[in-house]
């Protein structure tokens, strides 16, 4: 029972009676696109049902496809809600969209989407606007759809007329459906790539339906994909009306079907391209604007491109040289510049590329990633488009190993005239033959790096193996033994046919010996793209034009050729020319002029015309000379880098005529051999004292070559008493010495039970020291001196005149003149002789030295043979015994000189006196022992 409590504590309740108000609902259902395949055919037949409010409708059943375009407006009459309208157009209720796939029985959910009308309630004059509106099928994207959605209050007010009708449906009207044009598409059907079996039987002959806004194109179907993949028409065309609105431009889709026995035609794969920016172009915009530039620049009136025979002759006979000489400047570039001479100074090696930059040449460009990533991966003429089996995920679009294969084409959209007129010249009338090709792949590759070991000792013993279709080249028995960055420097010539055989596989394998090669990683390159490209990624184009020497032209095509193929790929006019020294090409005017601004030209240089042309190419983007870095990856690691690689490709049909191949072998040092006399040293520090108390030093020199471990050292020259050495002693050091780099090349093995010698590269660089000889303790280091062959001191005429100062890196900071062996071929004189201080010290002069050192190529030590030290064949030149004092010997080997030179020249007079004193002192006691018996006898005679 509600006591009085209760009652007086109640909420009270407030009731209010409010009348339903009436609206109509217009659903515009234009277009959905990207849907869910339901049938087995990888396609569906949708159909869209709208939910409003205790309604629904469904719009019209298209039959096998994925992007439906129903243009049709569903019509709610007497929807009721409750409540004031102003706060119904404040907070509208909302739409249900949701779509399904028809089938005999039942039908498939296919996604949902969720919409807002836009709220009339009288006198409003803004239409609806289509949207799209993101479709989805538990919680994952499932597609989109292009629809509008009115609410108008029906309460007495007049409403817009009703859509116009089709059949027994309304359409989008026009003030809201788009605004459509008359629109061309071209169709570069080239062919189809890399298809997967279906349903257990190979794709072996596919056609390829081009669908956009309900026109579809069929192409001839491939007798045969396996022998060609290509179509036979490359080139396909249809007109549509499509909305002028990129916004609402429905999506273009393309199927491949495969033609089977029976006349069995399964879908395979579909793609769907949902915006057609990418492909629109102008034709007659872009064709008027050239006129006019070319009527502003002066070539209104110009020829177009001249004959080879109009060039200025006597330019062209200028700097065209015979075809039979060689340039003098060659014969010296083979011995200091060189293809790598011009890959050092490109890759920023100032110390490697400075020869090559002090000659005026001009670099190639060093790419640090794949080329594909700055050409947008060669698809300015074709695209491979993945096909997929019904719809994909939307994180599909990276997962490109889910497609069953790929089309390769592309498109051009441009606008038709309104009034009738002719049309425009077609844009992808140009294309290169789409049939097979046999072609040259020559496959340079310059270094590794950054390679991951797998060895236990942290290391690597690379090698390369190259695939190219069925052919395959595996390089195992030049394997580079324990580096991680090697440099290879091959070229490997593959014979290929495209597209059958156009996907590239360079590989890197660690070499063992007893068990299974790993492979390090691989890395892949589509051929076919880069042949096809009008960017021309078959052949890097150099700097400069030149027709003889060590950088001559290398492509199969001459630059105007290929300017002019060219222009017509991009369906522009051919070039025009006035003269050999200006050109008119795409709206612009370049003159030679413009790129030489020097006002010398080097004799090695082609026709002025052929540079120009060149010039115009690089400033039109394609492809220049240069050195791609490639990320290398193993298949059992796919997202880990295992290293990269340094290499360049050039492709040429075996149709025309094939260049020879560029030398990228490593450089194979020269065998030289080094020969240094050493005769005379002096003021060489006097580190010894005899026990006589004299200062002294037993001196020998000691030489090599810094990096080999074979020393060499002087006979010794005893008992130096004025720091004073002579020897007419000769080192011999064979090496092997790379001219271009001014470095010598050791090979060694790491230690006694390695299998492999590694190599080392090191500054020429002799080390001369100067020892004292001890026999039961050891040497006394006095004085050092190192030289760089190729940068070292001159030498001093006379032993007086030699100090610090003459060193480099003297304190004083003194220029020093200094001379090169290897140009000089012989050098002899004085040097100082140094022990090196310590932070608080400075250094000190702890000798002199005079040497000879010369340099003969392996011919001519061979010519002129001379033995080490003074042994035979003592010749080049002969070397005398050192005329050394007659102090100089070893004391315990000679104890007559030991007495004669130093117990006597050092004791004598004590000796004298010694013996004079001994002598008296004898006589003495010899008179104390006789005189008593003299005199005792002389007595006894007198009695």
């Amino acid at each position: 029972m509600l006591t009085l409590k209760h009652a007086v504590h109640s909420p009270l309740t407030l009731i209010f009676s409010l009348e339903p108000h009436t609206y109509q609902l217009r659903a515009y259902i234009y277009q959905a696109r990207d849907l869910f395949s339901a049938d087995p055919s990888g396609l569906s037949d949708p159909y869209a049902r709208v939910v409003f409010s205790r309604q629904s409708q469904r719009t019209k059943i298209l039959n096998e496809t994925l992007c439906p375009t129903w243009d049709q407006t569903l019509v709610f009459e007497e929807v009721e809600f409750y409540g004031n309208p102003t706060m119904l157009a404040e907070s509208p209720p909302i739409v249900v969209v949701e779509l399904f796939d028809y089938d005999t029985v039942g039908s498939d959910f296919l996604g949902r989407a969720i919409a807002t009308p836009i709220v009339k309630l009288g006198g409003e004059h803004q239409m609806a606007k289509l949207n799209w509106h993101p479709i989805t099928r538990g919680g994952e994207p499932a597609g989109e759809l292009l629809g509008a959605f009115e609410l108008y209050l029906n309460e007495g007010a007049e409403l817009p007329f009703m859509p116009p009708t089709r059949g027994d449906v309304y359409q989008v009207p026009s003030g809201i459906r788009p605004v459509m044009q008359l629109t061309r598409i071209e169709v570069l059907t080239w062919g189809v790539r890399h298809m997967k079996k279906f349903q257990l039987a190979a794709v072996n002959s596919p056609s390829i339906e081009i669908e956009c806004g309900g026109v579809v194109l069929s192409t001839i179907k491939i007798k045969n994909a396996k022998k060609n993949p290509n179509f036979d028409t490359s080139s396909m065309l249809f007109d549509v009306f499509l909305p002028v609105e990129e916004l609402y431009t429905p999506p273009l889709n393309i199927r491949l079907l495969d033609h089977r026995s029976f006349g069995v035609k399964p879908l395979v794969g579909t793609h769907m391209i949902k915006s057609l920016q990418e492909y629109r172009r102008d034709p007659v915009a872009m064709v008027q604007t050239i006129r006019e530039k070319m009527l502003e620049s002066g070539f209104g009136d110009a020829e177009y491109a001249i004959d080879m025979d109009f060039a200025d002759p006597a330019a062209t006979a200028e700097h065209q040289p015979p075809a039979t000489s060689t340039s003098s400047e060659e014969g010296e570039f083979k011995e200091d510049v060189d293809w790598w001479s011009k890959y050092y100074s490109s890759s920023g090696n100032e110390q490697l590329g400075r020869v090559y930059r002090e000659k005026g040449y001009e670099n190639m460009v060093v790419f640090e990633e794949e080329l594909e990533n700055y050409f947008d991966n060669f698809t300015d003429l074709a695209q491979s488009f993945p096909l997929f089996h019904g719809k994909r995920h939307e994180d599909e679009d990276l997962d490109e190993d889910k497609a069953v294969g790929y089309f390769k084409g592309t498109f051009r959209v441009y606008p038709l005239p309104a009034d009738g007129s002719d049309p425009p010249p077609r844009m992808l009338k140009n294309v290169p033959c789409n049939q097979l090709v046999e072609v040259l792949v020559r496959v340079y590759i310059v270094k590794a790096f950054e390679l991951q070991p797998q060895d236990p000792n942290g290391l690597s013993d690379p090698y390369l193996a190259l695939k190219l279709g069925r052919f395959k080249v595996k390089d195992r028995e030049n394997y580079v033994p324990k580096n991680l960055s090697p440099t290879f420097g091959k070229m490997f010539e593959l014979d290929g046919t495209l597209p059958l055989e156009s996907e590239l596989r360079v590989q890197i394998f660690d070499y063992d010996l007893l068990s299974g090669d790993d492979l390090i990683g691989e890395t892949k390159i589509d051929l076919e793209n880069r042949f096809l490209s009008a960017r021309r990624g078959v052949c890097g184009l150099p700097k400069r034009y030149y027709v003889a020497g060590p950088y001559k032209w290398r492509d199969a095509e001459l630059p105007r050729q290929i300017l002019e193929k060219w222009c017509a790929t991009q369906a522009l006019p051919p070039p025009v020319w006035r003269g050999n020294s200006q050109v008119y090409v795409n709206g612009k005017t370049c003159c030679l002029r413009d790129y030489e601004t020097r006002g010398q030209v080097h004799k090695d240089w082609g026709p002025p015309e052929e540079r120009l042309a060149l010039y115009t190419l690089l400033d039109l983007g394609l492809v220049p000379e240069h050195i791609e870095t490639r990320t290398l990856y193993n298949p059992l690691r796919p997202e880990i880098p295992q290293g990269k690689i340094q290499i360049f490709v050039d492709i040429f049909p075996k149709s025309a005529t094939i260049p020879p191949p560029i030398n990228i072998t490593p450089r194979a040092p020269q065998d030289l051999q080094l020969r240094v006399i050493v005769y005379n040293v002096q003021d060489v520090l006097l580190s010894d004292t005899s026990f006589t108390g004299e200062k002294m030093s037993d001196i020998y020199v000691k030489g090599w070559l810094k990096g080999q471990d074979k020393k060499q050292k002087t006979d010794v020259h005893y008992r130096s008493l004025n720091g004073e050495g002579n020897f007419n002693w000769r080192y011999v050091f064979p090496f092997k010495y790379l001219p271009a780099e001014e470095v010598m090349v050791i090979k060694k093995k790491e230690h006694f039970f390695s299998l492999d010698k590694h190599e080392e590269k090191h500054p020429v660089t002799f080390v001369c020291q100067i020892w004292d000889n001890d026999i039961f303790t050891p040497d006394d280091f006095l004085g050092l001196l190192e030289l760089n062959l190729n940068f070292m001191p001159k030498a001093n005429k006379f032993a007086k005149s030699v100090s610090l100062d003459d060193l480099p890196d003297n304190e004083k900071g003194k220029p020093v003149p200094m001379v090169s062996l290897f140009d000089q071929k012989n050098v002899k004189g004085w040097w100082p002789l140094y022990e090196e201080g310590g932070p608080d010290t400075p250094r000190e002069l702890t000798g002199k030295v005079e040497m000879e050192l010369e340099i003969l190529s392996k011919e001519d030590s061979e010519a002129k043979p001379a033995g080490k030290g003074q042994e035979e064949p003592n010749e080049n030149p002969h070397l005398d015994p050192p005329n050394r004092p007659a102090t100089s010997f070893l004391w315990f080997t000679s104890p007559w000189k030991s007495l004669r030179y130093i117990i006597w020249n050092s004791y004598k007079w004590y000796i004298l006196i010694g013996f004079i004193i001994l002598l008296v002192v004898a006589m003495v006691g010899l008179f104390i022992y006789s005189a008593p018996g003299a005199l005792s006898q002389k007595l006894i005679a007198k009695l």
